[in-house]
């Protein structure tokens, strides 16, 4: 048997009858996507420009690794990695508005990329 206090502070029994409540918000959101390589490897590019977004997610589908600098500045080898095959998103309550720059050390290493504003 399930139970919950009401506003009033009453012990109400859940059934089929008499369900649980429940409150939903509907959020809005615009997903944009894309295809990228790195233009000139050995130097950080930008990937996602500073803007406020609910999230971003990026897949590498390179050979080699890349790496993500998610703090807004440039991109290196000691930021995040991104092995080859491998794929990152944001976490749902992480709120990003950096500019994501994005390196790999071959000019033509491919990825995919999106946002969700």
């Amino acid at each position: 048997m399930s139970a919950f206090l009401d506003d009033n502070g009453k012990l109400v029994t859940v059934s089929k009858s008499n369900p649980l409540p429940v409150e939903t918000t509907q959020s809005t959101t615009t997903e944009t996507v894309g295809n990228g390589t790195i233009t000139t490897g050995g130097v950080s590019q930008v990937l996602l420009t500073a803007k406020t977004r609910k999230g971003y997610w990026v897949q590498n589908k390179s050979g080699a690794s890349l790496y993500i600098n998610r703090g807004g500045g440039t991109a290196s080898t000691s930021n995040f990695e991104l092995v080859a095959g491998g794929y990152f998103e944001t976490p749902v309550w992480e709120n990003v508005s950096t500019k994501i720059e994005i390196f790999g050390a071959t000019t033509g290493q491919v990825f995919n990329y999106g946002e969700c504003a």
